[in-house]
């Protein structure tokens, strides 16, 4: 009884963060579809796919804001640190991605690294153009969503979340209509979505008390200076940079494959309907940092396996029943040729969702044990893993985005087992 109690729990704080997550997560879909309805789809969708790729590596050190501000709330000093140093990163990410605009660097990244068409050059710069500021809102947004996540405003959170999916939802709305250039629309929705949230849990966050200082000034096993929060932080920094970056490769190994103009568009339509639901369980390791002081570990894995496992059936049903067509061709329009190629990935990819849960679960324990390094290593070998599992797979024949998804699913369990053997190594089973 003391577990179904713990897991009623447990439940009740996951499903509005979630639901945050998923407002997030459904702009890809929105994205892809209100793309598919205007002039030039396929250019365009391949185009704002390798940018948003561009975009989320330049992101990528400081998604853990997240994780990190809700591991340093309990003390003021933490906080304040932290704050700090989020500004510093948020500034320089969003300094870096301005640069990747430049025509010599995009030369160098997009047409060299990523081995992108010339033809699609001009679209993607214009698109990177206009989400120069993406990195600095996501940095700010994730330091007050943890505050409200540590004080228990899991529904604040959602809130803020269902603004983003609206204000992206009407710009996208106001592109179709007008029949504007796909993607500047794409671009604009993406950079004000996250920018009314962030302006949402900052005002939530002061209205809900989350930012008043913590009973605790400090304590000494948390950072007190800039120079601890970047200690404890930067193994979690390169642990997305890492991710992120061996995706963008991941792109230019589909850019590459023997159907490689389609596939660029084929990929981020599939994965961004992954996505989606996939993406629902990543508030799990925020799950597990906020209560691991309070509940015993086993209550916490049976939590975890039971939200991937129920969001995996929900991706299964979605593309492996005989409406499942009919609805995919309602997110990417009416290209037979894309639907055939996106179909596969999606079926290819149920398993995700759970992958994806248990690995932020075990993430979590380690962040919330300062472990933070050996979250790193783990990410070192799952991305090395999912490269090399899908060159090999695009190299025997495999279409570049079912490759693409082979690599995904092999590198995330190779990551995972990692993380268990570096958790377990030190853990009482008996917690």
């Amino acid at each position: 009884m003391s577990l179904d109690r713990n897991l009623v729990k447990l439940w009740q704080q996951f499903i509005p963060l979630s639901l945050s997550d998923v407002s997030m997560a459904l702009g890809d879909p929105l994205t892809t579809t209100t793309l598919a309805h205007l002039p030039d789809a396929r250019t365009n969708i391949a185009a704002v796919g390798v940018a948003k790729t561009i975009a989320i590596f330049c992101e990528s050190p400081i998604i853990m804001l997240l994780h990190a501000s809700n591991a340093l709330a309990p003390t003021q000093v933490s906080r304040q640190a932290l704050w700090k140093f989020a500004l510093i990163a948020s500034g320089v990410m969003s300094l870096l991605l301005a640069m990747t605009t430049l025509p010599f660097i995009f030369a160098i990244v997009g047409e060299g690294w990523l081995g992108v068409s010339p033809s699609l050059t001009s679209t993607i710069r214009s698109t990177l153009s206009i989400v120069i500021l993406w990195p600095f809102a996501i940095g700010w947004r994730r330091y007050f969503q943890a505050l409200l996540i540590h004080c228990g405003h899991s529904n604040a959170v959602a809130q803020a979340g269902i603004i983003r999916l609206l204000v992206v939802g009407g710009i996208l709305a106001g592109g179709f209509m007008l029949k504007a250039n796909g993607a500047v629309v794409a671009g604009m929705s993406l950079v004000w979505g996250v920018i009314a949230e962030a302006v949402a849990v900052t005002y939530l966050a002061q209205k809900l008390g989350a930012t008043k200082p913590p009973e605790l000034v400090s304590t000494p096993e948390l950072p007190q200076d800039i120079a601890g929060v970047w200690k404890f932080y930067a193994p979690l920094g390169g642990t997305m940079m890492l991710g992120w970056g061996a995706r963008a490769a991941l792109v230019g190994i589909v850019a590459r494959s023997n159907d490689g103009n389609i596939a660029l568009a084929a990929w981020p339509a599939a994965w961004g309907l992954v996505l989606v639901i996939a993406n629902s369980t990543r508030m799990v390791q925020q799950i597990i940092i906020r209560n691991r002081k309070f509940m015993p570990d086993r209550s916490l894995i049976t939590f975890a396996i039971s939200v991937g496992i129920f969001c995996s059936l929900i991706l299964l049903s979605l593309s492996g029943t005989p409406m499942s067509e009919q609805a995919i061709s309602y997110f990417i329009g009416s290209d037979r040729d894309l639907i055939d190629r996106v179909r596969p990935v999606l079926l290819i990819c149920t398993i995700i969702p759970l992958l994806v849960s248990v690995q932020n679960a075990l993430q979590g324990f380690l962040v919330s044990e300062g472990r933070t390094w050996g979250v790193n290593q783990a990410a070192w070998v799952g991305a090395i893993m999912m490269l090399a599992t899908a060159y090999l797979a695009s190299q025997l024949g495999q279409n570049g985005a079912i490759s693409a998804a082979i690599g995904m699913i092999l590198g995330t369990a190779i990551e995972i087992s990692y993380l268990f053997y570096t958790w377990s190594s030190v853990h009482d089973f008996n917690r």
